[in-house]
């Protein structure tokens, strides 16, 4: 859990906010988490899509690249942990 809290949570908070591409994103966070390397950030990320917490939005007129967002199981989490 305490990886989740470090790194998690604040990808979480930032996909709350509202749906992105993991380049926006992970400028989004650099300074909030300077010791995360963009290895390690795909790396969570990857694990954050395995575990349901985050899923790929489709491509749109609007919005033509890769966007993530969270799903239900990661909405209902960040909720959770922030109440």
């Amino acid at each position: 859990m305490g990886m989740m809290k470090r790194i998690g949570m604040p990808i979480l908070e930032a996909l709350a906010e509202c749906p992105c591409t993991r380049m926006e994103l992970w400028i989004q966070l650099e300074d909030q988490l300077p010791s995360l390397t963009w290895e390690n950030f795909k790396r969570f990320m990857s694990m954050l899509r395995s575990d349901g917490m985050i899923e790929t939005l489709p491509i749109g007129v609007e919005h033509p690249h890769t966007r993530i967002g969270l799903s239900a199981e990661g909405l209902a989490f960040v909720q959770e942990m922030t109440e």
